[in-house]
């Protein structure tokens, strides 16, 4: 309901909350960028200074200038399923429907490893060892695999949980994965170890899991209208944010520690800022589309991006100081109006 000010919106939210929400902070006033091409995945490179996609059709992409929409193509895919870049852009991990899984080198444009991992669809979820490890997940058996890349052999591999559906998370120091289930069971895997526990987390429909730039916290978003935060230390719950109309469709930490993201699965609430010290929200970014799972910051902080289930991509840039200042004292001199 649209109160008389025709700014304040108050609606029941999928947690049983009521939002209100003020729409005129919603809206960003500059920055904002939408691909033109329909994508299935995507990453930042590690100067921030352009983003790599992998399209609909198969088409590898450079994006780079200003506005990121300088486009240079560098690969064509084909007969892929899931896709996964690595932290650093460089390679290119795609799944397809009888157990194979490619390996692209996409600076240099070449195939680097193909082999096969199993029967049926196979799905890559994170690369290790600066690109030279991957772990994958099949679905026909349900389990994980850790493959050595340069030599191309299974190093390990053990059940995934159950109804996992491409939940999978990495701490920093490659020792701990998370993977959760639909169900609620929640699975620790200690790699180096190569031993597997049960983590105590109270989450049901998680759909992204995301560890914080030093390790302390693990976040998980959740199609149930939440996303929690726990320190990995103790395991203690630290926040549980709601007020999302519907689900919370994924979720990423800022590199420096003060901020925590929340893609949406509506127009209204695309994008959440929280502050890590209070987890009070900061900001509400509106959005076309739904389903906004594949969120990351920039590497140096200044830009933040999310995915669309349907396949498009969007960036908002942070303003600079000028711009900050101008707008304060814009502000100031209208409130100061009779």
């Amino acid at each position: 309901m649209l109160l008389p000010d025709n700014k304040t919106l108050v609606s029941g939210c999928k947690d049983g909350t009521v939002g209100v929400w003020d729409t005129s902070a919603t809206h960003p006033r500059r920055g904002s960028i939408t691909w033109p091409d329909r994508i299935s995945n995507w990453r930042f490179a590690p100067d921030s200074r352009s983003v790599v996609t992998l399209d609909r059709q198969g088409q590898v992409t450079r994006w780079s200038g200003v506005d990121f929409h300088e486009k240079e193509p560098l690969l064509e895919i084909t007969n892929y399923s899931g896709s996964l870049f690595s932290p650093d852009g460089r390679f290119l991990a795609v799944g397809s429907a009888d157990g194979n899984i490619s390996v692209w080198d996409v600076s240099r444009r070449v195939l680097r490893r193909e082999f096969r991992v199993g029967e049926g669809s196979v799905t890559p979820l994170n690369f290790l060892a600066r690109g030279n490890r991957l772990v994958c997940w099949t679905i026909a058996d349900n389990r994980f695999s850790e493959w050595d890349l340069e030599a191309t052999r299974e190093i390990q591999s053990w059940p995934a949980p159950a109804y996992f559906s491409d939940s999978f998370g990495l701490s920093p120091d490659e020792q701990l994965g998370i993977g959760i289930g639909n169900s609620g069971q929640v699975q620790g895997r200690n790699l180096p170890g190569q031993s597997t526990t049960n983590v105590p987390l109270d989450v049901l429909e998680g759909l992204t899991v995301a560890f914080s730039a030093d390790g302390k916290r693990l976040a998980v978003a959740s199609a149930l209208g939440f996303a929690r935060v726990w320190d990995t230390a103790t395991w203690r719950e630290e926040a549980t944010l709601a007020g999302f109309l519907n689900g919370v469709g994924s979720v990423a930490f800022s590199p420096d520690g003060q901020r925590l993201a929340t893609g949406g699965t509506s127009p209204e609430d695309a994008l959440k800022l929280w502050s890590m010290d209070s987890w009070q929200e900061v900001l509400t970014l509106e959005g076309p589309g739904s389903l906004y799972y594949s969120t990351a910051f920039s590497p140096d902080g200044t830009a933040i991006g999310t995915m669309t289930g349907d396949g498009f991509l969007r960036v908002w840039q942070a303003p600079s100081w000028a711009e900050i200042n101008a707008a304060e004292a814009k502000e100031k001199a209208e409130t100061k109006q009779p």
